[in-house]
């Protein structure tokens, strides 16, 4: 083939644009550039150079293909090329210059150019036998005008092998190329930083609502860790249920981007909901005005002896204060019985229910003639409260914020590769048989990723060590609740299977909870598993 054969370009060219458009990794775009350009030139060498966005005073290695050395493959180890030194001075490598002066640099033999430094490459030939003679130094310019890398390719070779210069018709051409190359790299790295900053004000909101309050931990930033878990072990899995099940790049992406966002609803919940870590518990915990209004009702009935002491036979007083003792007693045990029952962490039985409300009846009257009782009326109802911490209307407006979430979730614009966000994000308090809420649905129109979020949400929930008002559950404990909701029809039980055996409940065990969480227990024991 003759390097200008007309045909053989065209040809050339409209592969490279076809592949614009087809070939979504840009990595293998840039380096079938590459080929490109060294097919039409029928170079020996190419080699693209970009600038380091993390340094850049570098330029880093891209691509890298010699033909007559076998290489062939995007450089991992290689040193990155410094552009200036310490004194602000630009090296006098060619591919450096190239990018400081901006403008194409053609050698016909490097070894009769004494304007660079080749002593890099008189010690490259010299190591493997090469002769590197003419090089072809291109410079990407981006839409902005920034120079981002350099094109270079070594030893253009006539029809019979040997080794010419670049002509000027090849330099046009490459310089066309290259300009392809940069745009290739411009949108790649506008992508990447929208992306990037599309992620982080996601994490930004996540993390904003895990450090509302220090009773979520980081809830927001660990649910996406096990949901990401288990969707691996989805793909991982070569029988049951998920053999025939992969979720490709972008699905992992659209369950992560969700599994952030599941929570978003409760920046608008109340402080004083989030933080209520015991029944009584409002700006501050009110077990301490309890606890002093049975110490003053304790005083009462101390000075009402006393006062009655000069009325009283030696045997009446002795009697009465016998009978004090054991009133003091009572109400210390009654004292003991609140603060237990106040933390929330017990089921409150109806007997435990009848005994607050009796002890709710005791009343006095106090020295200026005010009428007192040990408990309120809200106290009574918040101590009555018979599981958790929260009261009913308290519970609800809780679960709004899954609403909240859907109204969020559901008003953005999304582009087609997350338009299942809000689904997978917004159904994870949902069960298999409609119980759950806000929607109610049932197992057919809840996907297998927002299956997904409903075990990460919940194991996340149980094991987390980091809330002030619990101890992290123990991982036998969590996984046999996650087993009875499986029972109930709550979750998902293939999903809770994989979860089990393919060990991802212990992988993220090992990482996230403390050693004293993660006992022995048999998992084939474990409920939900037949």
């Amino acid at each position: 083939m003759s390097y200008l054969d007309t045909q053989e370009v065209v040809k050339q060219l409209a592969d490279l644009t076809g592949a614009l458009t087809s070939e979504k990794d840009h990595s293998k775009l840039l380096d079938r550039i590459i080929l490109g350009c060294m097919y039409l030139t029928n170079a020996d060498g190419g080699t693209l150079y970009t600038l380091n966005e993390e340094n850049e005073n570098e330029l880093k290695f891209s691509v890298l293909h010699n033909r007559s050395l076998g290489i062939h493959q995007k450089p991992r180890d290689l040193p990155a090329v410094e552009i200036h030194n310490a004194q602000q001075q630009a090296s006098k490598l060619v591919v450096v210059q190239t990018f400081v002066q901006r403008e194409t640099i053609n050698i016909p033999d490097v070894y009769d150019c004494d304007d660079y430094d080749f002593s890099g490459t008189r010690k490259f030939d010299k190591q493997l036998n090469y002769r590197s003679k003419s090089f072809l130094c291109v410079p990407l310019q981006d839409h902005e005008g920034e120079i981002i890398g350099v094109l270079q390719l070594l030893n253009a070779m006539d029809n019979e092998g040997n080794i010419i210069a670049f002509p000027d018709t090849q330099q046009h051409l490459v310089e066309s190329l290259a300009s392809l190359a940069a745009a290739v790299l411009t949108k790649r790295r506008l992508i990447d930083a929208q992306r990037m900053l599309f992620e982080s004000f996601i994490k930004l909101i996540g993390r904003a609502i895990d450090h509302k309050s220090p009773v979520t931990g980081k809830h927001c930033e660990q649910v996406p860790e096990i949901a990401m878990l288990i969707a691996a072990a989805v793909n991982n899995a070569t029988d049951g249920t998920f053999a025939d099940l992969s979720f490709n790049d972008l699905e992992m992406y659209e369950l992560r981007i969700a599994a952030w966002l599941h929570d978003c609803g409760k920046i608008t919940t109340p402080e004083y909901i989030i933080d209520k870590a015991t029944k009584l518990h409002t700006m501050f915990d009110r077990i301490d005005l309890v606890e002093s209004r049975f110490r003053e009702y304790k005083q009462h009935l101390q000075i009402e002896l006393l006062q009655q002491q000069m009325q009283l036979s030696n045997e009446e007083y002795a009697s009465a204060e016998q009978k004090l003792t054991a009133q003091l007693q009572q109400l210390d045990i009654d004292f003991d019985f609140i603060r237990k029952s106040n933390t929330g962490s017990e089921f409150m039985a109806p007997e435990d229910k009848a005994r607050v409300v009796s002890i709710s009846e005791i009343s006095w009257i106090d020295s200026e003639g005010n009428a007192r009782h040990l408990l309120s009326k809200d106290e009574v109802d918040n101590l009555c409260i018979s599981k958790g911490t929260l009261t009913d209307d308290e519970r609800q407006v809780m679960r709004d914020h899954i609403k909240v979430s859907i109204d969020m979730l559901e008003s953005l614009k999304y582009p087609k590769q997350l338009s299942e966000v809000p689904e997978i994000a917004c159904n994870h308090h949902e069960h298999m048989d409609g119980s759950g809420y806000p929607r109610g649905i049932t197992a057919e129109d809840l996907s297998t990723r927002a299956r997904i979020m409903c075990i990460a949400d919940i194991f996340e929930a149980l094991t987390s060590p980091d809330r002030p008002y619990k101890k992290g559950m123990l991982l036998s404990q969590a996984m046999t609740i996650l087993g009875r909701m499986v029972e109930d029809n709550h979750l998902d039980a293939d999903l809770f299977k994989l979860f089990v055996e393919s060990g991802t409940y212990l992988k993220y065990a090992q990482s996230h909870m403390t050693p004293r969480q993660i006992d022995e227990f048999d998992p084939a024991s474990l409920p939900g598993l037949n």
